[in-house]
């Protein structure tokens, strides 16, 4: 694939930054079903991101992710691919999710202090869920999509030899996962079955990554026109907006890639999968500190600045927690280790980590 080494590669931080993002404004709380909507101008405006937009930021991360690994061939090594993926989305999902759940019991069993009456798990299987996702969302809800990734990467090496071999009919197959639930639990969100797997199948038969790139302002228009229907006809299933999307946006992204903005999302990327692992609690955070003074301070003002707050908090806890404990912070985040540091500071840590603000922090994917 003629990746000019780096526009791709760039194409993908700045988006893996974006929609992560989205994903922090859609987790805003309170949500509200698309059916419920108001219809004033802020209410049509929230639902047309929180309910349209940024619903296909799964869809769009779930493509980008079996690019990444179908481009590194790791499908057909699965004893590098399991101790690869082990580190970047087994271990981050463990210390987010359990970190999380010890902390409800600490504050609900230990100090009486209850945010929800469903975030500490009833019985073997609610326990079992909200530790490790068994068969229904963890108790840090936004880790349902790493808790599926780490079920696709299982079936990524069947998947792989379907790409090089029979690629239409591997596309049937996960077409008929997704429509007909086959795989029952072990993928919770089947939307994600073909979004990976076209994505690696991008990869693997050298699709041209930027063939729809002449095309990018029609793509926006018709992206923006499809969500804009969604939320004018209250359309519950968004089905078809996520299967489409990735189509639409990955070309649209192309009017970013070197425009001050563009570059900008780019160099954030690198504190996009912490921002996705962490964001949760903090965003829960923000509401709590916000209910006191809701009858002084209008919601839409929130619902704007509690996602920029939680993005920033997290920004500098990275930066913080880079310099004062690299190698255990890195370890926790799935980020390559280093091997050396150098100096109270550890100059050496922070260098590789500014290094990695390029290509490299895409592994997680």
């Amino acid at each position: 694939m003629n990746d000019d080494h780096g526009s791709v590669s760039q194409r993908i931080a700045l988006l893996r930054f974006l929609m992560i993002f989205g994903v922090v404004l859609l987790h805003a709380p309170p949500y509200v079903p698309i059916a419920e909507v108001a219809n004033t101008p802020f209410d049509l405006l929230k639902a047309f991101f929180q309910n349209a937009v940024f619903r296909t930021s799964v869809s769009l991360l779930a493509c980008i992710s079996g690019y990444l690994l179908f481009r590194s061939a790791l499908d057909r090594t699965p004893a590098k691919l399991a101790s690869r993926k082990f580190r970047t989305l087994v271990v981050p999902f463990l210390v987010f999710n359990l970190g999380l759940l010890t902390a409800a019991l600490v504050m609900q069993v230990g100090l009486g202090v209850t945010l929800n009456n469903d975030l500490v798990p009833k019985g073997r299987n609610g326990w079992l869920d909200a530790a490790i996702g068994l068969t229904n969302s963890p108790i840090n809800y936004p880790l349902n999509f790493l808790r599926d990734l780490i079920a696709l990467m299982i079936a990524a090496p069947l998947l792989g030899w379907f790409m090089r071999n029979f690629p239409l009919l591997g596309l049937g197959i996960v077409l008929a996962i997704y429509r007909f639930d086959l795989d029952g639990p072990f993928v919770l969100r089947n939307a994600l079955w073909p979004m990976f797997y076209l994505g690696g199948l991008a990869a693997i038969r050298g699709w041209d990554m930027r063939a729809l790139d002449r095309y990018a302002s029609l793509c926006l228009a018709l992206f923006l026109l499809l969500c804009a229907y969604i939320i004018a006809f209250r359309v519950a299933n968004t089905d078809i907006l996520r299967m489409v999307a990735p189509f639409l946006i990955w070309p649209a992204s192309s009017l970013l890639v070197r425009t001050p903005f563009g570059l900008w999302l780019s160099r954030m990327n690198k504190y996009s999968f912490f921002l996705f692992l962490a964001h949760a609690p903090v965003l829960l955070l923000t509401s709590i500190v916000y209910k006191p003074f809701k009858g002084h301070i209008p919601y839409p003002f929130y619902w704007v600045l509690g996602p920029v707050v939680t993005t920033a908090v997290l920004v500098v806890v990275y930066k913080l927690a880079m310099r004062m404990m690299p190698r255990l912070f890195r370890a926790a985040i799935g980020a390559k280790p280093v091997s050396t540091t150098s100096g109270p500071n550890h100059s050496a840590s922070i260098k590789a980590d500014q290094e990695q603000s390029g290509k490299k922090p895409l592994v997680w994917l």
